[in-house]
């Protein structure tokens, strides 16, 4: 019902556009011309509400100039690679793929070598050109089957500037929009690679230094002031990995968590049966709650996981419950900093 609303309240918001042009002597038959093309891209548009929408949203949405689709698909396993999977096809007809490992921090002004770090502004604003992403577009990212890592494609998006109204994340993945009849492409593409990007032309994306992430320092600081701290820390890993039960995926890394922190295990957050679905709201609440973690609080929630992109899937749940985006952050750095650090304080 909300979403008619807001397609009949973009449909009236054309009517005084056709009233004008009527006005200044343009032909009936331009005006009704004018007037549906209006009227069926306000449409397209208004489908797309909020940060989740559905595969049903999605395609309601698809054929709309204004709307592109970009693959953030990601894994953590080794047999699974989201761009040459994006490259081969299928993909839905006209996607880009955004790579949260190319497109990011690294070299020199990332001396730890940690992964998939929020890129230089100037980067992003590159990459964006090159996927023909402008700043009024909305965006949808998804992912293929089995992906449970878009959100971190989506906060990179929105953090570096992208306006929080028009980046949304598809409930759903590949498999059911081509279930669903969706549109597809199937020739293999090759995905844009920072490498080849024209850093010396002047961007046409307006960018900004990447938003709601904090440092080690910052973390660091909640740590030691414990009770007194304005911010409380929620890791993403598994129990077995914040117990110390389970080892690190990477090598060197120390086991355990932060002192002070909470766990809530990001997986408890998604749809057992398709992990491209988050839970229902009410499911979100139990989880934060059975992790001891009190989602009203004023204080400051830092996000943090094994690499950082778990930790947006623990934001994103947190605002699907409600809370004020603007007092939830995210540690880039997360335990692949923490862990490998032998100075930072660690329970085992």
């Amino acid at each position: 019902m909300t979403k008619l609303i807001m397609i009949l309240a973009a449909i009236l918001s054309t009517s005084p556009r056709s009233v004008a042009a009527f006005a200044s002597g343009r032909s009936a038959a331009s005006i009704r011309r004018s007037f549906s093309s209006s009227i069926a891209s306000s449409a397209l548009s208004a489908a797309l509400s909020g940060n989740l929408v559905s595969v049903d949203d999605c395609l309601a949405a698809f054929g709309d100039d204004n709307v592109k689709f970009i693959d953030g698909s990601w894994h953590l396993a080794a047999d699974r690679d989201g761009r040459s999977d994006y490259e081969a096809g299928p993909r839905i007809s006209g996607a880009k793929f955004f790579d949260i490992d190319d497109i990011s921090t690294k070299g020199e002004a990332n001396p730890k070598g940690l992964p998939h770090m929020m890129p230089p502004k100037n980067i992003f604003a590159a990459a964006m050109d090159a996927l023909d992403v402008s700043n009024e577009n909305h965006l949808v990212v998804y992912g293929t089957e089995g992906c449970m890592f878009t959100a971190r494609c989506f906060y990179t998006i929105r953090g570096m500037g992208h306006d929080a109204d028009k980046v949304h994340l598809m409930q759903g993945s590949l498999a059911e929009w081509i279930d669903k009849k969706g549109s597809i492409d199937t020739d293999p593409v090759k995905a844009i690679s920072a490498a080849d990007l024209d850093l010396s032309a002047e961007a046409k994306y307006q960018a900004k230094d990447a938003t709601s992430m904090v440092d080690m320092q910052t973390v660091l600081d909640v740590v030691n002031a414990e009770d007194s701290a304005d911010s409380i820390v929620v890791d993403a890993r598994g129990a077995a990995r914040f117990k110390a039960e389970a080892p690190e995926p990477r090598d060197g890394m120390r086991g355990g968590h932060m002192p002070g922190s909470s766990n809530v295990p990001f997986a408890d957050l998604l749809d057992p049966d398709d992990p491209t679905k988050f839970k229902s709201a009410d499911e979100l609440k139990a989880a934060f709650e059975k992790g001891g973690v009190d989602i009203s609080t004023d204080k400051e929630i830092i996000c943090s996981c094994g690499s950082g992109v778990t930790a947006c899937t623990v934001a994103m749940a947190l605002e699907e419950c409600g809370r004020d985006p603007s007092k939830t952050v995210i540690y880039d750095g997360s335990w692949a900093e923490w862990g490998s650090d032998q100075t930072t304080p660690i329970v085992s």
